[in-house]
């Protein structure tokens, strides 16, 4: 491994393009000194295109702070920097001058926004964990995951929440404020610096096991109702299943809070607690995402999630993968994506499905359920296109009994072309849709062999789709109105008078060359739903000629012009 990181970094020695993001992750740097004097001069020489350093799990030591800390001076345009899961401030001698070093670079930085500091130890020493924390007042973005806190650590990055700073994105994990005779009042701390805090989106409070404090999780759970700024808030993995601890955060989605994401993925929520959960989504018009992945949500909570996904339009995404939604024993799935994508008919998929949300259940096409298909459909922005694609779906995979004639008695005359256009398409083939479908290279050579045959059976579709359609002779016939073909002429007749205007009527129109007949002709029989002969319609008698009255057909007209010649 040695020997690959070095030819790597006398590789990047030798380019010369400006290198803008530099990462290494999991990977044991030699010993000391190949930091400095390899990776450091790498760095050095694209110190003025460098925007993101990562060095995740490379063995850092706090003696390589001060290469890095003069590094970050030096440079101007840097905005990301992580350096996580590196023993760098642990108890030991010279954490604390790591700490002051990397505290004094980020302090005044004109560009750095985004710092990661998880697990490098400063949940066990408080004196690192202030001097990071002076040094963060113009930081965008900090991730301090994994950090046990006892209540002084707790107080000192509370104080710090309360104080004025450019702070939008703040992230504790493993933090234990459950845990301890302290419990209660460190979750005021935390209460009161939510509350106090203006400039605060994002907040990650994962696995600090704040169910198993019914009280600790209501206090907290105040404190994230009274911050104006969140619109992000992430409780995952704190084992929130008691019934008031469901029913307090049903309460604050009731209220209809900033809020636009919420994660309260692998919390154990019990199916018999979930549905008052589901509702209080259902009420909400603000949030856009959420996940519920990793619970216990069962089928008998489907019912309650449909109707959140036919009534809820401001909803985006539902995560629900890893609950106990079963495939095969019952028809949870199947109703869900139902109230995805309705396809019983056409007019259900354009007015009855849901093409805002992207429902996740399983995460890949899992027993034919198309899954993944209408998740990238349902995360288009048009909404026209949405329901195309859905059509297309349909008739391709999910419903091939749509191309029954009868499907499309309810299409309006002007849609049916487009309609017809949509029947010889299928998502992923020749261009159309390619970025809603997986298309292995083995798929693209099996579709390319049985393009032919695909050509045909979609020629096939649209032929038997016109040639039943019940409203076919609507698509020739004209009728009234301004756009209506009118047409006046003269007709000179065997005694030379002038002949009335003729105009252009629905039941007198007949394509030119076809003359009148009393024989049996082809069409629509509407009670028997199929094509006939049938008996011509009965004529009125007349003792005038039909050319002699004021309205004159255009099978008169021709047959009195071709008489006329023959004269």
């Amino acid at each position: 491994m040695a020997n690959i990181i070095e030819q790597f970094v006398d590789d990047l020695k030798s380019y010369d393009g400006g290198i803008e993001r530099f990462r290494i992750t999991n990977v044991m740097l030699p010993n000391s000194p190949f930091f400095s004097t390899q990776i450091m001069s790498v760095l050095n020489e694209n110190i003025t295109t460098l925007t993101s350093l990562e060095l995740v799990s490379c063995d850092l030591k706090d003696f390589d702070m001060e290469y890095i800390s003069s590094f970050i001076k030096k440079n101007k345009v840097l905005g990301v920097l992580n350096l996580s899961w590196n023993p760098l401030f642990g108890n030991y001698d010279g954490c604390e001058t790591a700490a002051k070093q990397l505290s004094k670079a980020m302090k005044n930085h004109p560009e750095l926004s985004y710092i990661n500091l998880t697990q490098t130890g400063l949940g066990i020493n408080n004196e690192s964990l202030n001097v990071i924390l002076e040094g963060s007042k113009g930081i965008n973005s900090l991730i301090l995951d994994y950090i046990t806190f006892g209540k002084e650590g707790l107080a000192l990055v509370t104080n710090f929440l309360k104080r004025k700073n450019q702070l939008t994105e703040f992230c504790i994990d493993n933090a234990d404020i459950s845990e301890g005779v302290k419990a209660k009042a460190k979750a005021r701390m935390l209460r009161d610096a939510l509350e106090k805090n203006t400039t605060l989106e994002q907040l990650c409070l994962s696995r600090c096991d704040l169910g198993l404090n019914e009280r600790v999780l209501s206090i907290v759970m105040s404190g994230i109702k009274e911050s104006v700024s969140l619109i992000h808030v992430d409780l995952s993995g704190n084992c929130i299943k008691q019934m008031s601890s469901i029913k307090s955060i049903a309460k604050y989605l009731s209220s209809n809070p900033a809020l636009v994401e919420l994660n309260l993925s692998n919390n154990r929520i019990p199916a018999k607690n979930a549905d008052i959960l589901i509702s209080a989504v259902k009420e909400n018009t603000t949030l856009q995402h959420l996940s519920l992945r990793g619970n216990s949500i069962a089928d008998k909570n489907v019912p309650a999630i449909v109707d959140v996904l036919q009534n809820n339009s401001t909803l985006r995404s539902l995560d629900l993968k890893h609950n106990n939604i079963k495939a095969k024993t019952g028809t949870g799935r199947k109703d869900l994506f139902k109230a995805i994508c309705d396809t019983t008919s056409l007019d259900s998929i354009a007015n009855n499905s849901n093409h805002t949300c992207c429902l996740t259940v399983a995460g890949c096409n899992f027993e034919g359920n198309n899954e993944d298909e209408l998740h990238k459909i349902n995360a288009l922005e048009n909404e026209g296109e949405k329901i195309r694609y859905k059509v297309v779906l349909a008739l391709c995979k999910m419903n091939k009994g749509l191309l029954n004639p009868r499907s499309f008695e309810d299409v309006p005359l002007e849609l049916m072309p487009k309609l017809l256009e949509l029947i010889q398409l299928e998502i992923g083939y020749n261009g159309f849709g390619e970025d809603i479908t997986k298309r292995t290279v083995k798929k693209k050579i099996a579709e390319k062999k049985s393009a032919e045959k695909k050509s045909t059976d979609r020629l096939n579709n649209i032929y038997e789709t016109i040639h039943q359609w019940p409203a076919f002779p609507s698509l020739f016939a004209r009728g009234p109105g301004k756009d209506c073909l009118t047409k006046t002429g003269k007709l000179k007749t065997k005694r030379g008078k002038r002949a009335a205007k003729v105009l252009d009527e629905d039941e007198d129109f007949l394509p030119k060359g076809v003359r009148k007949t009393k024989r049996r002709r082809w069409r629509w029989m509407p009670e028997e739903q199929r094509w006939g002969r049938s008996e011509p319609d009965p004529v009125a008698p007349s003792r005038s000629s039909s050319r002699a009255t004021n309205a004159v057909s255009y099978a008169d007209v021709e047959n009195s012009e071709d008489e006329s010649d023959m004269q």
